[in-house]
């Protein structure tokens, strides 16, 4: 469990150390809401499963932390703790 106001720092330090196919996923206490990111070569996947059913390509690191930070206020507006599942 992370805090939901450290998602940002956490996801900024751990999207530098994922390797070609790793995964994070971020879901909430209930688990019926969900964002995945996904490395894929040079680029990242982030796949928003909640409020909305959207999948984002060929991201930098750099619009990833723009695109969650937006999907954190869809996604986990009355959330205060998260599950982090690493794969």
């Amino acid at each position: 469990m992370i805090d939901n106001k450290n998602l940002l720092k956490l996801l900024r330090i751990e999207l530098r150390k994922m390797s070609n196919g790793n995964k994070l996923k971020f879901l909430t206490y209930k688990k019926d809401r969900s964002i995945l990111v996904e490395k894929n070569g040079d680029n990242f996947r982030v796949v928003e499963n909640g409020y909305y059913k959207i999948v984002w390509n060929n991201l930098t690191e750099a619009e990833v932390l723009k695109r969650i930070k937006k999907l954190q206020k869809i996604e986990f507006p009355r959330s205060n703790k998260l599950y982090l599942v690493k794969d």
